[in-house]
């Protein structure tokens, strides 16, 4: 019978840092109690163990999120070697942390500024946005994910012939 083996090699803390500074899309989990609901969703930024998601206050995430604040983070990448079509890699990270709506106003003044030094914001839309936000922030679409427990995996190379033996 054969034997599945693989070599992948655990990320350390910076490395998971890094791409989750230079990335921003992924998948976000939640739970109501009784099911699961997986969404692909693009993250404004990540600062201090803490990332910030844009979503509507309505829908069936905020349904769930409403019910627990327990959440999952997932970022991953597939791709193949340059210099090798037949070999393969990936990474992976996942979050485990609590979310939360943000609705103080200098909160999300702050995220607001953060997004901007990014270059999130095409010229003029950050004070529109922002104006917008502010006229009611119990509405804001600003969300944050406090991180509690993270960890990554990578296989930089492989083929996949080599995972069995």
């Amino acid at each position: 019978m054969a034997e599945l083996r693989t070599q992948s090699k655990f990320l350390d803390k910076l490395k998971i840092e890094e791409l989750l500074k230079s990335k921003r899309d992924g998948v976000l989990s939640l739970t109501d109690g009784q099911s699961a609901y997986g969404v692909p969703l693009t993250y404004m930024t990540y600062y201090d163990a803490t990332l910030y998601l844009g979503m509507n206050p309505s829908g069936r995430k905020y349904e769930y999120l409403k019910n627990c604040k327990n959440a999952c983070f997932t970022i991953y990448q597939t791709f193949q070697s340059p210099g090798d079509p037949q070999r393969m890699g990936w990474w992976s990270i996942i979050l485990d942390g609590e979310l939360s709506q943000i609705t103080d106003p200098e909160e999300i003044k702050a995220i607001a500024e953060m997004m901007d030094k990014q270059g999130l914001f095409p010229p003029g839309l950050k004070e529109k946005f922002l104006g917008a936000i502010l006229k009611d922030p119990d509405k804001s679409n600003f969300f944050k994910m406090k991180i509690t427990n993270f960890g990554g995996k990578e296989l930089p190379q492989y083929r996949p012939e080599d995972e069995v033996k």
